[in-house]
């Protein structure tokens, strides 16, 4: 009994000195976190990070490429003109006990203390609307219970020096709507094309449930009618979710939640005065993604709006302005060379971006000027333009660029802007109309640089360009923004592969001019048969590689592709095996390369391979009989036998199918079996009727074995 007393004495004085224990860390900790708050704390210093920027750099690390959040990335409201609905909405999702707590739930960090145990991890925050509001303004650390511990004290911190309302405001202020800004101002305009002050209860319990993940909600980031589609039908139930929570607290009435529970969220995107280039769109995009969201939390970082973060690309600043300045070179000047100049299409383009060209002298960027006088001077022909209050001259020289395009779309593509051509071409302006034009260098002086004609194209492009595994460039249309060309634009398959094919095709000796057959064929790997089919006739059956890339020759593509070693001899071919990792390695049994090629890359050799590539072998060795007994014509069809096809994948009907079903050596390999042997049936059948027993009968088989061997003979089907 007494052995009972002293153990229960120990735990006690072990609990107390632990309680003790634990009381002063809490204590020290708290002063540290204070000391270390006692700045940031301030109303002016939460400001500065409340309106934080995340600045984006090129790959040098230090010049930068834009900044994500700047002040024109944000609309300051004030709490007296946030909307109630909006207040009460963001309290009944995001912290029900609010206006009651002292900065933090103990219910809340039960519960998640509970679910990570369950979890092994860190898997929910229980974090009230201070302590998120905490964790964005001081310093950031990565998750732990030792940093939540510290977010707890910051929050006590915030809720001693502001007031509720206070702490609301700062948080309304600054939760991420996408990359084009943060805070209830923009997230009303972007999602609903009005202010702030003007939501309803549906507008606000769309905003206030989408803060966690608004590009899960959001239906403008979406490419595809169906994802829009399922954007639009998570935001509903999303906002039927909050709207629940808002009733079971009082917050409204059963009858306003049964009217707004009815409605759809009435998304219209609204238009903001600034824009991102298609580089920031992408990164946005990036960080919106699942992975880097998980890879910015694990950091303690779960709001980007607010965390300052650095980020760095590989994005070099001169290869992206010069494909910038390439692609707003060229585009106008090929739209007009394949459209013409000056016709109504051109000035509703000039309305469409009338922001981007409203005369401020952008680089590689035109703006728009009005013409004051058209000058037809024989020998100083030009255009007096003005923008704002500044007034120059397209001479000659400037309007030969667009001239020129203008010209070749005209008369042909042999033709040349001369300035007898000026009068006519100047035709098609007048006093008073718009124009745009651009300066030929923006880096020159104002008194060198010159003024040239320019145009709005209708044709887009993109490029993106990529060294050494990285991007170094991406450009997504004239005016780089809105839709990426580059990355989201859809183009057909042949497109894309035709410069990689011809691109490998000169690195293994092919020559430009080097024939390629242009007709159509079955091509076939192991098992696998492709069939293509252009969308247009082949003007010839022979084509260089420089014509089939003019002409976008798919047939012609395809079968440089399938012969793309057909130049090497046997060293080099054996080169191409050892860089592609196919080659027998020196330590290597013949059985385990069997294997590795078999297991890696899905070749085997098995019989019916090595019978095609002796039937390979043994095409090359009769093209020479076939010359010396003068069978020239018969060189090419052979050419083109295949070994074997699978005629189950033919329709024997379609008239190109049928002549690929007559490129079938197994097929004629088994008409012949089945011609011989009904051709000896037929002759013993004869031999029968020797003493002509039956004259009809003979004559029938005589027939029937003239047409067997002139079927035979042209390697048709009986």
């Amino acid at each position: 009994m007494k052995t009972v007393k002293r153990v229960f004495l120990v735990l006690i004085i072990v609990g107390f000195l632990a309680f003790l224990g634990g009381a002063a860390y809490l204590y020290s900790l708290y002063n540290d976190v204070a000391q270390e708050a006692k700045e940031k704390i301030k109303r002016g210093a939460i400001d500065s990070i409340v309106f934080s920027e995340s600045p984006v750099f090129y790959d040098d690390g230090e010049t930068v490429l834009g900044v994500f959040f700047d002040k024109t990335h944000r609309r300051y409201i004030e709490y007296k003109s946030i909307p109630p609905y909006f207040i009460k909405a963001l309290v009944a999702t995001e912290d029900k006990t609010f206006f009651t707590h002292p900065g933090f739930d103990i219910k809340a960090i039960v519960r998640a203390i509970i679910a990570n145990y369950r979890a092994g991890r860190i898997a929910q925050g229980g974090s009230t609307l201070t302590q998120q509001t905490a964790k964005n303004i001081f310093s950031r650390e990565k998750r732990s219970y030792q940093a939540k511990l510290k977010e707890l004290m910051e929050a006590l911190l915030l809720e001693r020096e502001y007031s509720k309302e206070e702490i609301l405001e700062m948080y309304i202020n600054q939760f991420f709507v996408t990359g084009i800004g943060r805070g209830l101002r923009i997230a009303a305009q972007y999602f609903f094309d009005k202010e702030a002050e003007d939501l309803d209860l549906v507008e606000c319990a769309f905003i206030a449930g989408s803060i966690k993940s608004p590009n899960r909600f959001n239906p403008f980031t979406k490419r595809t009618e169906p994802e829009k589609r399922e954007a639009r039908r998570l935001s509903r139930q999303r906002k039927d979710y909050v709207l629940g929570n808002m009733l079971e607290m009082n917050y409204i009435t059963a009858e306003e939640y049964e009217q707004a529970k009815q409605k759809d969220v009435p998304f219209k995107q609204g238009k903001l005065g600034y824009r991102l280039n298609v580089i920031l769109d992408y990164i946005r995009e990036q960080l919106e993604s699942e992975y880097f969201k998980g890879v910015l939390y694990d950091q303690g970082v779960d709001n980007i709006a607010t965390s300052g973060i650095r980020i760095y690309t590989s994005i070099n600043k001169e290869m992206q302005e010069g494909a910038l300045r390439s692609i707003r070179k060229h585009l106008p000047l090929l739209d007009v060379k394949l459209s013409g100049y000056g016709d109504d299409v051109l000035k509703k383009r000039y309305e469409e971006f009338a922001e981007d060209l409203s005369g401020k002298v952008k680089t590689d960027l035109p703006f728009l000027c009005t013409i004051k006088a058209i000058v037809l001077d024989k020998q100083s022909p030009h255009l007096v333009v003005s923008w704002g209050e500044r007034e120059e001259i397209i001479d000659y020289e400037g309007l030969q660029p667009v001239g020129d395009a203008w010209i070749k779309w005209k008369s042909g593509l042999w033709t040349n802007f001369e300035k007898r051509n000026v009068p006519d071409f100047l035709k098609q302006f007048h006093v008073g109309e718009t124009v745009p034009a651009q300066y030929r260098d923006n880096t020159a002086s104002p008194e060198q640089r010159k003024l040239i004609l320019s145009a709005i194209p209708e044709l887009e492009g993109g490029i993106i360009a990529v060294q050494g595994g990285m991007v170094r460039a991406m450009v997504g249309g004239f005016f780089d923004r809105f839709f990426n060309r580059a990355t989201d634009a859809k183009r057909q398959l042949g497109s894309i592969f035709k410069p990689l094919v011809y691109a490998a095709a000169l690195q293994l000796k092919w020559n430009t001019m080097d024939p390629l057959i242009n007709e159509p064929d079955l091509f076939r790997f192991q098992s696998t048969f492709y069939l293509p089919k252009p969308d247009h006739r082949p003007e010839s059956n022979r084509v260089s590689m420089t014509w089939a890339g003019a002409k976008s020759e798919n047939l012609a593509t395809v079968w440089l592709l399938y012969h793309l070693t057909d130049q090497l001899n046997p060293e080099e071919f054996n080169e191409v095996v050892k860089d592609l990792g196919l080659a027998r390695r020196n330590d290597e049994l013949y059985e385990h390369y069997a294997a590795r090629i078999r297991d890696k890359y899905g070749i085997m050799v098995d019989k019916e391979t090595l019978l095609e590539a002796a039937f390979i072998e043994a095409k090359k060795e009769i093209e020479s009989d076939l010359i010396f007994s003068g069978y020239e014509k018969a060189i090419e069809p052979l050419r083109r036998l295949l070994y074997t096809l699978d005629t189950g994948l033919l329709d024997t009907e379609v008239p190109i199918e049928y002549q690929l079903d007559r490129r079938d050596f197994s097929r004629f390999k088994s008409l012949n079996t089945d011609m011989k042997r009904t051709y000896r049936n037929l002759k013993d059948l004869l031999a029968r009727n020797a003493n002509g027993e039956d004259p009809a009968l003979k004559q029938m088989i005589q027939l029937e074995m003239s047409y067997f061997c002139l079927q035979y003979e042209e390697g048709g089907t009986p």
